[in-house]
């Protein structure tokens, strides 16, 4: 800084020198110009009046001394020059413009190259009268004075040589002044040069400021109180990037951060332990941690585009979910890997106790409901009969409740289907057919509109419409209205069940798709639910990716709305 500040500061000194002098030669060459002008000027004026007096022309032009002095006739002839010329060889003067500013009657002064003597001259002439021209043809003749350029830049030039020395006492008074005065400025900034390195190692300590000028002083108090601050700020700083290190490095989920160049800007020791890779690896591409093309599509995907996904990687005898996504107003792509194998091993281990558990329950189940079949035929006591139907409405119940549990278990188990084209309105009509007795005993006004086509499993949409009409007409009204009605175009189909029941209150509608969750649950038991055929819904949307919402308000009716997606469309 002070080398440069040094040249700037003394290259400008020296400009404005530079252009002083220039400036101060110029004025002065102006300064004598119009200075020899005014001689020439009034030496003409003094010969024009000498020459009025009768002088003759030859002789008179002798008188001129160091100024030329040149008779003209009229016609531009040369009658006499006092330089030695011979005049009877000289061009013709009339054109000359000091002769035509004569002529005109507003004389001139004039800088211009002599083709007779071949220098410059300063010329000026008068119109004057004398008698003895009149025998020539005509009464009057021009007198001109000129004097050579070269002798009033001689002036100038006896100036220069001290123009010059005072220009170089000038300028080295400039040096050393602009030397001082940057030595005096910069050495603060090299203190807070020297300051802002101990902050930056955290050794930073407030020194009293030195006497320099007291703008500078002033800015140095500032910078001393930022410093402080940022001295504060770093330690908070490293406090807090301790204590996230220490989360990071303790926390079970692997965390992978990639800049926007697709290189590894942090990696904590989950994600090492799970890659089998050393703390060394940060800044260098993902292709580094792993040859797996899912997880590095994935990252390039998030880092080009800010594509999210979400999926299972198998590392290692290990299942983990990963999570690609960019958080929002970072420029990092994150990665989280969470291992879900004991999740699933869980998972599985539940469900096939569900379902063995299920089965065993459906065999003694139906042995009963045949053996109170058989009892019923039988009996002829009417005490009884009461008895036999309790024993036949909840071995019903119980039969309905585990055939869902079945049902249920087999979608969580399912990872494909083998769909078809199915027609929506034709589903529709067949659940309306199943449930017509139900339908029938409240007075259901039922309206089917529209119709649609979606690629599923002939029994998974049957199901899925079954239980959420199955539920719009159970927790429906007497002579309520339930209304199935499907729309589509060239992207998505749409499937739309409204009843206009006792509806779900808010805090209820986020649990209705929960197993055995069920809404008024003393209701419920009257009505015959189980409690999953919403859950039942759920999984088969989930098993296509078909979205599930609702809409509801306690009193006003319930809509459930399924979107199918264009794929199904």
């Amino acid at each position: 800084m002070k080398k440069r500040l040094f040249i700037y500061t003394t290259v400008i000194f020296l400009a404005g020198l530079l252009v002083f002098f220039a400036a101060s030669v110029y004025m002065t060459n102006q300064n004598n110009l119009s200075f020899a002008k005014d001689t020439v000027m009034e030496t003409a004026r003094i010969c024009a009046g000498l020459y009025g007096d009768g002088a003759d022309a030859t002789s008179f032009v002798k008188a001129g001394g160091d100024t030329r002095i040149t008779v003209i006739s009229p016609d531009g002839k040369v009658l006499a020059d006092s330089r030695p010329v011979d005049v009877s060889t000289m061009e013709n003067h009339l054109t000359r413009p000091e002769i035509q500013a004569a002529i005109n009657g507003s004389p001139e002064a004039y800088v211009r190259y002599s083709e007779t003597l071949g220098v410059d001259y300063i010329y000026y002439a008068l119109k004057v009268t004398h008698p003895s021209t009149e025998g020539n043809g005509g009464s009057y003749v021009f007198i001109r004075a000129a004097i050579p350029v070269a002798r009033m830049n001689e002036h100038l030039f006896q100036f220069i040589p001290l123009l010059c020395v005072i220009f170089l006492a000038v300028a080295l008074l400039c040096f050393v002044f602009s030397r001082g005065m940057i030595i005096r400025i910069t050495k603060p900034f090299e203190s807070v040069q020297r300051k802002l390195r101990l902050l930056s190692t955290g050794e930073y300590t407030p020194e009293p400021a030195g006497r320099s000028y007291e703008e500078i002083d002033a800015i140095i108090r500032q910078i001393d109180e930022v410093a402080l601050i940022l001295r504060d700020s770093l330690n908070d700083l490293r406090d807090e990037k301790n204590k996230a290190n220490y989360i990071l490095d303790h926390i079970g989920d692997g965390i992978i951060a990639f800049d926007e160049d697709g290189r590894i800007a942090l990696i904590n020791s989950a994600a090492l332990g799970i890659f089998g890779v050393t703390p060394d690896i940060t800044g260098k591409n993902i292709h580094y941690l792993s040859n797996d093309k899912t997880l590095s599509s994935a990252a390039e995907d998030c880092i080009r585009y800010e594509k999210s996904s979400l999926f299972e990687l198998t590392l290692e005898g290990r299942i983990y979910l990963v999570t690609v996504k960019r958080p929002p107003d970072t420029r990092l792509t994150m990665v989280i890997l969470s291992d879900v194998t004991d999740n699933r091993e869980n998972a599985k281990r539940r469900e096939e106790f569900f379902a063995n558990a299920s089965h065993e329950l459906k065999t003694p189940l139906t042995a009963i409901k045949g053996f109170n079949e058989l009892t019923a035929i039988n009996n002829e006591d009417e005490r009884i009969g009461k008895y036999i139907e309790g024993i036949t409405r909840e071995t019903n119940r119980m039969l309905a409740l585990i055939a869902d549990m079945l049902r249920l278990s087999e979608l969580e188990s399912a990872r494909s289907a083998n769909p078809v084209p199915i027609s929506l309105a034709k589903a529709v009509d067949e659940v309306r057919d199943t449930l017509s007795a139900a339908i029938r005993e409240k007075a259901i006004l039922f309206e089917t509109v529209g119709d649609g086509t979606v690629e599923a499993e002939q029994g998974h949409v049957y199901e899925l419409i079954k239980n959420l009409v199955e539920n719009a007409v159970r927790y429906n009204n007497p002579g309520g209205r339930v209304s199935v009605t499907i729309e589509g175009d060239k992207k998505n189909t749409w499937l739309f069940i409204f009843d206009n029941g006792i509806g779900i209150s808010p805090e209820e509608q986020t649990r209705i798709f929960e197993r055995f969750y069920r809404v008024e649950k003393s209701r419920s038991g009257r009505s015959g639910g189980t409690g999953l055929g919403l859950s039942i819904v759920k999984h088969i949307c989930a098993l296509y990716g078909w979205k599930l919402s609702l809409k509801s308000k306690p009193g006003v009716g319930t809509e459930i709305t399924v979107e199918f997606g264009a794929e199904n469309s």
